[in-house]
């Protein structure tokens, strides 16, 4: 082979200023080979050939390359035959090979991939030549969660892409949802609800909304009750508004309604009134509050000399006992008469005033 030994290619060009002898000469750009009867290049990429000899060449790309034609004695991307009549050369160029890396974000939350020319959301493609090496991050935002990677990529932590193909890799993203309690407090009832719906306190005093949700609680009291206001991460005694950007607790307080019982003593007589539960005792004291739905039974009791001539006002009426349910506030008159005798002379003192 011309190309084997020093002086070939003058050897070459001695050759083919002869009738019978004719000199082919291959060159590469890129990566890949040319190869024929007595050619292997690079490596051996001239060789003589007898006058009108038709040589057959054939490129092969390179890992990671493509042929993208030849050029000199042969043109185009197909196979290359030529005739020896004349010294010739032929070219064949292998051009690298690029892919596209595809990125996706996913899932309930919101988050950015950065890499190489990436930027996801915005540019989530980009093409990259073989063998390149890409890295990707994932970074998710306020409110969200990073929770791993599929197609070329896996796990949490970065992601390292090859890129000898075309590749495809997601981000998926999830929204952090937080806890709101709800917490009742004082000697009254009532309920709280929420709008999104999710709380009922009653039965249900916690639920879990996603980060940025605004959360209004509604307080409503029992009718035994007054609600009082909020403590924790509301205030006041209006609706609460809770942005949720984290577990968050509200108590809501409230008071079991109290009602005066008053009672007034009418008429000639005198007395005490009293009441079970304790609080009136009527002599000195004759009103006191009762909470709401308290049974309370008064006893008027007449002092001597005096009649008790019954109740009046506040459901109550006779000269028993009055019972009076505290749902508002209650007014009872307890009416005493002085009691009044009639004197009968006897028979001789009548006389004797007459006499």
């Amino acid at each position: 082979h011309s190309g084997a030994f020093p002086g070939g290619e003058l050897r070459a060009q001695l050759d083919n200023l002869g009738a019978n002898s004719k000199t082919l000469t291959t060159s590469v750009v890129g990566t890949g080979t040319i190869t024929g009867t007595g050619i292997n290049c690079p490596g051996d990429c001239s060789e003589p050939y007898a006058h009108n000899t038709v040589v057959a060449l054939t490129a092969t790309p390179g890992t990671g390359f493509s042929f993208t034609g030849w050029s000199g004695a042969c043109s185009g991307t197909g196979a290359c035959n030529v005739t020896m009549d004349f010294l010739k050369s032929v070219t064949a160029t292998f051009t690298i090979n690029s892919y596209t890396l595809t990125t996706v974000v996913a899932g309930t939350g919101s988050g950015t991939i950065m890499g190489s020319g990436i930027a996801c959301p915005g540019d989530c493609t980009e093409s990259f030549t073989h063998g390149t090496m890409v890295t990707l991050t994932a970074a998710a935002n306020t409110g969200s969660t990073f929770t791993g990677w599929t197609g070329a990529c896996t796990g949490t932590g970065m992601c390292t892409v090859t890129m000898d193909a075309a590749k495809s890799v997601t981000a998926t993203f999830a929204i952090n949802s937080y806890a709101l309690t709800v917490t009742k407090a004082g000697t009254g009832t009532g309920t709280v609800t929420s709008s999104p719906a999710g709380i009922n306190c009653g039965a249900t005093c916690t639920a879990n909304y996603n980060h940025g949700t605004m959360v209004t609680l509604t307080a409503a009291a029992d009718v035994s009750s007054t609600f009082t206001g909020w403590s924790g991460a509301c205030t006041g005694t209006g609706m609460c508004t809770v942005t949720m950007d984290a577990a968050k607790t509200v108590t809501a307080t409230f008071a079991i309604n109290s009602y005066a019982l008053t009672v007034t003593k009418a008429g000639s007589g005198s007395s005490t009134v009293t009441s079970s539960p304790a609080g009136i005792n009527c002599g000195a004291t004759c009103s006191a509050n009762f909470n709401h739905g308290t049974v309370v039974t008064l006893t008027a009791t007449p002092a001597t000399g005096s009649t008790f001539a019954g109740w009046s006002g506040g459901g109550c009426s006779g000269t028993g006992t009055c019972v009076a349910t505290m749902t508002t506030a209650t007014s009872v008159t307890a009416t005493f008469t002085l009691n009044t005798y009639s004197v009968t002379p006897s028979a001789g003192e009548s006389r004797s005033r007459c006499g």
